[in-house]
Formats: structure tokens, C-alpha cells, sequence
């Protein structure tokens, strides 16, 4: 507020006075101006490399008129007009005003108005519009207005960029491209100046764009702009600027006609006295004009006095004029209001009744000091003023005081206002800006955790908007799609993803872009590999409700695809599997039943009776083979089939299998050969699941090969590992089966007949038992009708690491007989195994649950105990536990039967106290060999 006051103090002196400065003011600052060179004849250097030319000059006269001290630094175009931007300058005295600097520098208001023209090589047809020029190759100044005006209309191809105008017209001279673009008046001063006038010439003005030169100052600086402007109109005003107009710009000479004339005229004497009365003449017409011109001034002076008169008289601050007798000259209207007509009276005595003057006035020191003065006075009336006096001298020289008083009683009431209602908004700003940064944190922590979460989810994320064009996508989505974020910025959906891929999404971003939540799955050819993607476009809607995007979210659902395709597939064949095995079932049941209604019959013999029983056998075992591989397949896929590795000579292997599988080869009639190494060959392995695994090669061979066909088995020894083949020229298998006939429950042929039945699980049996064995299996075959090759390959040992296992024969059971105690819920179960265990001289005695069981055992005491585990009310466990438990039963051999043949379920009869496990059904043989193994004590 107090430099308002001042400045106002100054202006108002600045009025009184008409002087551009007050007489004793302070050193200022010097303005810092960039002057640009070899840009005549507005700006240029002399010979001692001075600033020099028209804007140069007229920028001085206007800083003097505004008591501007300035300093001049000269320099190339680009340079001084990137010091201006940067501050490093504060102001440049010539600048084309055009609208991209208006961002970038304060323009004041035009004060030169140039016009452009082409300059050609002399004979050259002139450019009268620029799109003349539009296929020739134009020289231009960098950055210059010209350079602007072309590129702007796509010249950008054609143009020559200079430094200086002097290297372009050099080169046009010297042949080299068509036409300079350059301010006509500069072009032609520098023409002259490099002597290059003759070869090359000006075309006409170019209409279509002219230069309005102007002062420019940094950007913001709109006080250093006003007061050049104020500046300028001052100079305009007083003349200047119309001699330093005519003195760099005006190309005529006045006057230099009658020169002229007098050359020519030299021997002509009329002529010469002719020109000698036009002269007079004309000096008449300038004196008349003249005389005409200072009347005009003499009274624009007279008007512009009343003005400023009238200006002091409204002004709401006293103005006085005090003689060095402390006597008012002059006071107006505001003084006079406030204490009366003062003229020609002292002012100690109008305003304090004194005799002589105040002890405490400030004012009249200002005739010791000839220098400005600040002070405050409350006047007689209470008010309070700031007080500005300046020295000057009257007409005559005698020394004044000019005094501006400015009321600042109310001044000072608002400023203690406003110095409280500054503290309480500094209080708030200071509130509201903790808020805000607190907000801007929090935008900040969120705006990276998005980005954060959007880069690191699994899915594919990206923001597009109403325009569907990517303004956002996180690094799954640039990955999946081969593009980075520059590539993808700003682009349209259908440049990114192709036009297939617009035409099936665009319905579902044009949903999305009516507010609607749009969800869908799809196979995306245009990701990799044909991807499922599960896709969500959630419409991102602002205050008033509009749509200004879409938030895309799309989640690889491929693997999830791939596993319910998976499950179809297994589900599929669990119903074929289920389908198989009610058919396989049934197969052995029908004879079975057969056989027993035969023999409920009173008159079969008993060869007759003895046929059924041979039936029922092999129906039987056909039962349990099945139960035993979907049994074993069970334990592989959980990894509890434990395999019993011993060193093995392949060929026992194969004998084993041979064995096994010879009466169905027999029963077809096959032509059966085998191709065994002249030297043994050793391998590590259980040999029931390798014999196992060979006799199922051998089966398929001999079911899958027509009645009378040939089957070969060959052992190929190679460099630390052997082959075992069997090949047969049976129904063959078609190539595009074979990749899947190693999988579980699946089978070549699925006729309704099924004359070879099988379940679809012994090829499975058959790659994961040679899996565990550290080898591999694989088929081959030529196609139908042309026979097959199932092929073995195992590492084989060396024969230095070979030591055969020697072979034990199995003891001979026990003949002895003992007291057995059968428990069993099914009594079928149990009585038809009581009547076996009989037939062998055993005691049996029988029981159908666990209470029963035990109260038997307590009272008869047996020697072996075989207990069904799944008994009602108590079952096989809870009764061994039971059985343990009493002193007098605790040596009684207990054997479990149970149809469950898990190893955990062997685990859990371990620790109830069971001694043996047997699955059902029981092979006889079995159940008499772990009978066998009963400690002698307890045997008669």
C-alpha cells in the first residue's frame, strides 16, 4: 500500500511539473535490452560494435521519457529472443507480434508496420503471392516471421534457413536457390550495404501477412509493458518519433530536387532562375506550415494545461504549491474544502494560528536537502496524512516545494482490518493448504497404488475413452498385445487390435458407451495363441452423468477352459468307463449264474458239477483281475503302489509273462515267436509288475489279432539300456489315435459288441508301472489291417553290478488244524467260508457281529480270529482293539478281510493289532499261507 501511495505521488508531480523525472531521484536499476544485429536499418551495430538503427534508438528515447536507464546487449536473433524467455534479458526493442509469442512474451502496442517481399536474382520473373513460391526453394531467417508465415503454410520442405539476412542474399547472388523472403525495407537497406544491388531486386509487397513491430518484454512483466507503452505515446507525441522515423526509414530525400536540376540545368540560365523561384517558393510554403504547425501545438499546450488543471482539482488528495516564505501559491480543490482558501497565505498561520513555523514541520527541509521528502502530519482536524514533498524551481528560478498530502485515516483503520482479516485468511490458507496437500498425498498414494495394482494384476487392464482410443494400459495388457505405452497412447481400438477383432467387439464398447455393464467371455484370435478371455467394460461416467470411458478388465480364463474341456473329456469317459464295466461285469456274472442254477439241479452228474465249478473259477478270476487293475490304477494315480526292485534277468521277466498270457494265445491259434539275447541282460524291478506289464502286451496282442495270426516278443539289448518289442499283424491301430492310447479308460474300439472287452486301464497300467521303473513305452503302427508295435525301453545294469537274487520257495503251509473264529455280516460270506475252512480239518466257529465275535472269543478261546472290518454296530477294528486288550486273548492270531485294499486302510488294521491282510475275495491259497505262518505256540 505504501508504494501505491508513492507511485501516486509521482504521478501526480510527473502532471504538475511535465518532466519526465523528478529533479534528485534515486539511482535505479538499469533495464537489461537485447538488441538484434545485421537487421537494418531497424537494428544493427556501428563500426565500434555499438547498438545502433531505428528500434534501437527509438527504444532509448522512450526509456528516457520514462526515466528508464537501459543498457544495451547485442547479439544474433536467436540468441537475444531465447535470453528474453529465459529472463535473462528484460526487454527487446524490435519483435514481430505474431500469435504463438503472445504465450511467451508481453507485447506493447505496434510501432512500425512492415510488409515482406521476395528479392530474386535480376531477369527472374518477380513472386507477387506466395503460393508463386510454392514448388521454389526459398531462403528465410531462422525463426524469423518469414520462416513462421511459410511454415505455417507447409513450406516446410523448400526452405533455407539462414542466420543473417547478408548469407541469404549471398547465396541467392551466387545462384544457388530462387528467392529470399525478407522485409522489404531491410532488404533493400542491406542490399545496398553489402553491394548487391544490382544483381539482385525486390519483387512487389506481399499483402498477404505484414510485420507489426513492437517492443516485448518478459512474460508477466505487465508494468515494465504499461510504462513503454506510456513511454511511446509520449515520444510520438513530442516529435521523436517522426525524426528518428525520418532519419532510418523515410527512403526519399526532401529537397534534393533542386540539386538535381542544377546538374541538368548547369548551361541553362532561365532554368536555373526558374528552380531558384521554385525554391523560394517552397521555403515560404515550410514557414507557413510551420507557423500553422506551432499554433496548433500552442494551443493543444493551453488544452492540455486545463486538463491536468482539472485532473489536480478533482483529485481525492490535497495538492499544494509553497514559495520558500512558506507561503501558498497554489492549492486545490480538496485543500481548500478541508481548510479554506490559503492562497497568498502562510501556512502556519492558516492552520495552526501561529506566528512562525512550526518546530515539527518536515516540509521546508526540503530546501536544505533540494531532495524528495516522506512524512506523516495530522492535520488540525484529526485526519492523517502521508505526506510527499518535492523541490522544483518557479519560471524565474526560484526555489518551490510541491507538497502532496493523501488522506490515510481510513487507510489505516482498513489496513488494521485488513491486517486481521489477513492473519484470520493466513490462518485458513494455511488450513486449507494442509488440507489440500494432505489430499494431494492421498491422491498421489492412491494414483500409484492404481497403477501399482493395475501393472501387477493378472489381468489385462486399460482405460479407453468415449472416442475408444487407449489413454491407459497396464503391462499385462502391452505384453499380451506386443505394444508399449507411447505405441498404444491415443490410438483407436481397431489400430491396435485389427478390424476382425473391431467388428466383433465394437457391439459390446457400444453398450458400454450407453451406461450399460457389459460382460463376456471370447476366444481373442488377436492374443496369443487365441486366448479365452473373460471380459468386463464398466462405463466410467462423470458428475452430470455422461460416459467419458470405459474401464476395461479382462482376465485369461484359457487354462479354466482348457480344464472344464478337460473335464468334459473325463467326464465322458467315466460314463464310457461306468458303460465298460457294468458290460465286464456282467460278462463273468451270466455264466456264474448259469453255473449255479445247473447245479441246484438234482440230476447233474458229476462231471457236469465239476464243469460248473471249473466255470465259476475262471468267471471269478476273471472278477478279480478286473477288481485288481482298477485297484492298481488307483494306487499309481496316488502314489501308494510300492514297487519290490530286485535284480532281475529279463529273460525271467519274459517267461513269467509268457506264461501268463500263453492260453489266450493258444485259445486264438496265434503263431507265437520269441527273440531272446545269447547273453543274459540284467534290469532293476519288481518282477510282478514287470511280468505284469509284458503278459498285458502280450493279452492285447492276442485279443487284437484275428484267429490264427502272428505275434513276436523280442528282447533288444543296447549300449546301457534294453528293449522289449511285441509286434503282431493284427488290426493295427490309426496314427491319430496313438497319442492318446496310453490314457486312462480310453480304447481304439468302441463297437457295441465288444467281443475283446478290457476296460481301457491296462495301457495306462502298463506306461505308468514302466514310468516307476525309470523307462518309457510307446506304440506304433502303420495304420488298419497293417498290425502294430508296442515297444519296452528299461536301463539295464552292468554285468560287473550284477548279483542275481536267489530264489526262496515258499514254505509249506502248516497241516495242522486249528480252532478259527469266521466273523463276517454276510453270512453267505462267512459259511461258505467256514465249509472251506472245515474241508481242511479246521474248527471253525462263526459269528455275524463284533459283540457276538467277542464273546464267542472269550468262551471258546481261538487260535485265529479272521474278522470282516466293515461289521454293523462295531466293527473289525474296534473288535481286534477289544480282543488285544484282554490278557487271556491277546497271542490270538488276527487276519482282517476287507473288500478296501488302500495302504492306509493296511496301516490302520496295523495299529488295531491285526496280523495279516487279505483283500476280497480271498484267494484260498492265500488265506492257507498266512494260516501256515502262525506261531507254532498256539498250533495242536
Amino acid at each position: 500500500m505504501k508504494f501505491q501511495i508513492r507511485l501516486f505521488a509521482l504521478i501526480l508531480t510527473f502532471a504538475i511539473l511535465g518532466l519526465p523525472s523528478l529533479a534528485g531521484a534515486g539511482q535505479k536499476q538499469s533495464l537489461r535490452v537485447g538488441s538484434e544485429i545485421s537487421f537494418p536499418p531497424y537494428a544493427d551495430i556501428d563500426a565500434q560494435g555499438e547498438p545502433t538503427g531505428f528500434s534501437v534508438e527509438l527504444f532509448a528515447k522512450v526509456a528516457a521519457a520514462m526515466d528508464i536507464p537501459v543498457t544495451f546487449q547485442p547479439g544474433n536473433w536467436d540468441t537475444v529472443w531465447q535470453k528474453l524467455k529465459t529472463g535473462q534479458i528484460d526487454a527487446l526493442p524490435l519483435v514481430a507480434r505474431l500469435p504463438e509469442r503472445e504465450s511467451q512474451v508481453e507485447f506493447t502496442e505496434p510501432h512500425t508496420i512492415g510488409y515482406d517481399s521476395f528479392f530474386v536474382r535480376k531477369g527472374d520473373a518477380p513472386i507477387k503471392f506466395i503460393e508463386q513460391a510454392r514448388a521454389l526453394s526459398i531462403i528465410v531467417l531462422r525463426s524469423d516471421a518469414s520462416h513462421d508465415a511459410l511454415a505455417n503454410r507447409d513450406f516446410n520442405q523448400q526452405l533455407v534457413l539462414v542466420d543473417n539476412l547478408a548469407d541469404g542474399f549471398r547465396l541467392l547472388a551466387s545462384g544457388q536457390h530462387d528467392a529470399v523472403l525478407a522485409p522489404l525495407l531491410q532488404g533493400s537497406v542491406l542490399l545496398h550495404k553489402i553491394g548487391l544491388e544490382k544483381i539482385v531486386a525486390p519483387g512487389p509487397l506481399l499483402k498477404e501477412y505484414r510485420r507489426e513491430f513492437c517492443f516485448a518484454v518478459r512474460k508477466g512483466d505487465t508494468e515494465l509493458r504499461d510504462r513503454l507503452n506510456q513511454g511511446l505515446a509520449i515520444v510520438k507525441a513530442n516529435g521523436e518519433y517522426d525524426r528518428l522515423y525520418r532519419k532510418w526509414l523515410d527512403i526519399d530525400k526532401s529537397f534534393s530536387f533542386p540539386v538535381k536540376y542544377a546538374v541538368w540545368g548547369a548551361g541553362s540560365v532561365i532554368g536555373l532562375l526558374a528552380l531558384l523561384g521554385l525554391w523560394t517558393w517552397q521555403l515560404r510554403r515550410q514557414v507557413a506550415l510551420h507557423t500553422a504547425e506551432l499554433a496548433q501545438a500552442y494551443t493543444a499546450v493551453q488544452a492540455e494545461r486545463q486538463r491536468l488543471h482539472d485532473v489536480l482539482q478533482a483529485l481525492p488528495a490535497y495538492v499544494v504549491l509553497l514559495t520558500q516564505d512558506y507561503k501558498v501559491a497554489f492549492a486545490n480543490r480538496f485543500f481548500e474544502q478541508r481548510y479554506g482558501d490559503a492562497r497568498g497565505r502562510a501556512c502556519y498561520e492558516y492552520l495552526f494560528n501561529r506566528c512562525e513555523p512550526c518546530e515539527k514541520c518536515e516540509t521546508f527541509k526540503v530546501m536544505k536537502t533540494h531532495a524528495p521528502l516522506e512524512w506523516r502530519w495530522t492535520g488540525p482536524d484529526g485526519h492523517v496524512y502521508e505526506i510527499h514533498d518535492f523541490p522544483f524551481a518557479d519560471t524565474d528560478g526560484s526555489p518551490m516545494i510541491l507538497e502532496v498530502g493523501i488522506d490515510i485515516t481510513e487507510m489505516k483503520r482498513a489496513k488494521q482490518a485488513l491486517r486481521e482479516a489477513n492473519a484470520s485468511l493466513e490462518q485458513r490458507v494455511a488450513e486449507r493448504t494442509a488440507e489440500l496437500e494432505a489430499a494431494r498425498q492421498e491422491a498421489e498414494q492412491a494414483r500409484d497404488l492404481l497403477r501399482v495394482s493395475m501393472d501387477n494384476s493378472p489381468a489385462l487392464m486399460s482405460y479407453i475413452d468415449k472416442e475408444c482410443r487407449y489413454r491407459r494400459a497396464n503391462k499385462n495388457y502391452e505384453l499380451w498385445l506386443g505394444y508399449n505405452h507411447e505405441q498404444m497412447y491415443g490410438r483407436h481400438v481397431r489400430d491396435i487390435l485389427g478390424e476382425p477383432a473391431w467388428q466383433t467387439l465394437s457391439p459390446y464398447l457400444e453398450r458400454a458407451l450407453a451406461g450399460e455393464i457389459v460382460d463376456f467371455e471370447i476366444q481373442a484370435p488377436y492374443l496369443n495363441e487365441g486366448r479365452w478371455v473373460h471380459t468386463t467394460y464398466a462405463p466410467d461416467v462423470d458428475a452430470e452423468g455422461q460416459v467419458r470411458g470405459i474401464v476395461v478388465h479382462a482376465l485369461d480364463i484359457s487354462e479354466r477352459k482348457r480344464a472344464e474341456e478337460a473335464l468334459k473329456e473325463i467326464a465322458r469317459r467315466k460314463d464310457e468307463f461306468l458303460a465298460m464295466l457294468a458290460h465286464e461285469l456282467r460278462n463273468p456274472l451270466a455264466p456264474i449264474s448259469n453255473a449255479v442254477q445247473i447245479m441246484k439241479r438234482s440230476s447233474v452228474d458229476e462231471t457236469r458239477f465239476a464243469w460248473c465249478r471249473d466255470v465259476i473259477n475262471r468267471q471269478v478270476e476273471h472278477l478279480v483281475r478286473l477288481v485288481d487293475d482298477l485297484l492298481d490304477v488307483s494306487r499309481i494315480s496316488r502314489g501308494k503302489i510300492e514297487l519290490k526292485k530286485e535284480i532281475l534277468e529279463v529273460s525271467a521277466i519274459v517267461q513269467r509273462a509268457i506264461e501268463t498270457s500263453q492260453p489266450l494265445i493258444d485259445a486264438r491259434r496265434h503263431e507265437f515267436t520269441v527273440q531272446l539275447p545269447p547273453e543274459p541282460v540284467y534290469v532293476e524291478g519288481d518282477l510282478v509288475r514287470l511280468s505284469q506289464v509284458v503278459s498285458n502286451l502280450l493279452n492285447n496282442a492276442a485279443k487284437y489279432t484275428d484267429e490264427g495270426g502272428r505275434i513276436n516278443l523280442a528282447v533288444e539289448p543296447a549300449d546301457g539300456e534294453v528293449f522289449i518289442r511285441v509286434r503282431d499283424n493284427g488290426r493295427g491301430i490309426e496314427p491319430s489315435a496313438l497319442p492318446s492310447l496310453f490314457q486312462l479308460f480310453y480304447q481304439v474300439d468302441r463297437t457295441i459288441d465288444r467281443a475283446e472287452g478290457g476296460l481301457g486301464i491296462g495301457l495306462a497300467l502298463v506306461k505308468s508301472l514302466v514310468a516307476m521303473h525309470g523307462g518309457e513305452v510307446w506304440a506304433s503302427s502303420e495304420g488298419r489291417g497293417k498290425g502294430s508295435e508296442f515297444a519296452i525301453h528299461l536301463p539295464c545294469l552292468r554285468k560287473s553290478t550284477v548279483t542275481p537274487a536267489s530264489c526262496q520257495t515258499d514254505a509249506k503251509p502248516d497241516e495242522g488244524p486249528l480252532r478259527i473264529l469266521v466273523v463276517d455280516d454276510n453270512r453267505d460270506a462267512a459259511q461258505s467260508l467256514s465249509v472251506l475252512l472245515t474241508s481242511e480239518g479246521h474248527e471253525v466257529l462263526l459269528a455275524y457281529d463284533g459283540y457276538t465275535a467277542l464273546e464267542i472269543a472269550q468262551a471258546e478261546r481261538p487260535q485265529v480270529a479272521l474278522l470282516d472290518i466293515g461289521l454293523p454296530g462295531m466293527d473289525g477294528y474296534a473288535v481286534a482293539r477289544a480282543l488285544r486288550q484282554d490278557p487271556a486273548l491277546k497271542m490270538m492270531h488276527l487276519i482282517a478281510l476287507s473288500g478296501y485294499g488302500r495302504e492306509v486302510d493296511r496301516e490302520t488294521a496295523r495299529t488295531a493289532g491285526f496280523n495279516s491282510y487279505l483283500t476280497k475275495p480271498v484267494d484260498f491259497d492265500e488265506l492257507q499261507g498266512a494260516l501256515a505262518r502262525q506261531p507254532s505256540a498256539i498250533a495242536h
